[in-house]
């Protein structure tokens, strides 16, 4: 009996971390507080079961180090990772596997401080 209780208590301790949030970095970027920034236009929605979130920045370099800064921040979570540089601009993507679902994030970055960045999955992964 000792034993079942104990099987049990692990496989709900299991479940119940698996279906935890994501709690990624990227996330806090759209609590708020850019909402008044004039450089920046945010685009959030939520359709069949998707959500994302998106961000443009121009012409604010401080804005988009800190979204890079997240990113790497989230990079160690990420079942897949690519960083490419080339003469246009840097170019960031990542996948994240929460709750059985795959979390896209991206990042393009152009060499004049401006930048488009992304998080988008299906609901289920950011709950």
């Amino acid at each position: 009996m000792k034993r079942l209780l104990i099987i049990i208590t692990c496989v709900m301790t299991a479940v119940a971390l698996y279906a935890n949030p994501p709690k990624l970095n990227v996330e806090n970027l759209f609590d708020g507080r850019y909402n008044d920034n004039k450089n920046v236009t945010i685009t959030i929605y939520k359709n069949n079961g998707n959500f994302y979130r998106g961000m443009t920045i121009k012409n604010n370099p401080g804005i988009v180090k800190k979204i890079a800064e997240a990113i790497t921040k989230d990079a160690p979570r990420a079942k897949e990772y690519s960083d490419h540089h080339d003469a246009d601009g840097q170019y960031t993507a990542l996948q994240i596997v929460n709750n059985g679902e795959v979390i896209y994030i991206g990042l393009q970055r152009d060499k004049h401080g401006g930048a488009f960045f992304f998080i988008q999955g299906k609901e289920k992964a950011f709950k």
